[in-house]
């Protein structure tokens, strides 16, 4: 049987009283990739950023660089990230040229969306933070969970903050991908996800924190955590 490649929305919670981005916690249990959709564009690596994002672009975003704690595909998750948040349309033309023709409300929506996108602070690696996507990783991986509570009913809040103490925090997860860009297209994407969290996580300027960690799942063979936050929680 096909496996599904499902994306969870990710919820961004909570200052005091208020809820970053509108996010809300919706489940999609039955999203199958299209063809358009973060299973193309294999070909696509971060060397084709340069027909699009200048050097000076491409370093700044790499901003894991030299973060000894993550893989170089989680560097790279957080890279492709900020390459959409500091120029969207160019990120659009490098990596999302063959969206540009979609028929798809996520795809078309996408790329409007990406053209406006520029000059977002970049979102710096926090060990805190990828400790935090972590533990969830491993802890849903292996039981072939999925959702952003804990598997002993923590909460997605409780979790994080126990390991990060931001303001505004957020969660993605990926399931189905171990390769970054594709990761980052479908979270970007969000096919079916009528809020479009993922989306507006990865591309709301109140995070400049990152957390990733992309570890086995028992279902969807490979699972990845993003955690966002603000900087409050910097010690």
């Amino acid at each position: 049987m096909k496996k599904r490649f499902i994306t969870l929305l990710a919820m961004a919670l909570i200052s005091t009283t208020t809820i970053s981005c509108d996010v809300k916690d919706d489940l999609d249990n039955n999203i199958l990739p299209s063809n358009n959709n973060s299973t193309a564009n294999t070909e696509v690596s971060i060397a084709d950023a340069a027909k699009t994002f200048s050097q000076e672009q491409i370093d700044m975003a790499n901003t894991a660089k030299n973060a000894s704690y993550l893989t170089d595909e989680e560097k790279l998750v957080i890279q492709y990230c900020n390459l959409a948040r500091i120029d969207g349309k160019a990120f659009a033309d490098a990596f999302l040229a063959d969206l540009k023709t979609s028929d798809n409300n996520y795809e078309k929506s996408l790329i409007d969306t990406l053209l406006s996108i520029k000059n977002l602070p970049l979102l710096m690696p926090n060990e805190q933070l990828c400790k935090a996507a972590e533990s969830h990783a491993n802890d849903i991986g292996p039981k072939g969970e999925r959702g952003h509570n804990s598997t002993d009913g923590t909460s997605f809040a409780d979790r994080v903050r126990s390991f990060y103490s931001g303001n505004a925090i957020a969660e993605n997860i990926s399931y189905g991908y171990n390769d970054a860009l594709k990761i980052v297209r479908q979270l970007l994407i969000d096919k079916g996800v009528e809020s479009l969290g993922h989306r507006k996580n990865i591309l709301c300027d109140k995070y400049c924190r990152i957390g990733v960690a992309i570890r086995y799942h028992k279902e969807y063979n490979n699972c990845c955590v993003q955690d966002f936050s603000d900087s409050n929680g910097d010690k």
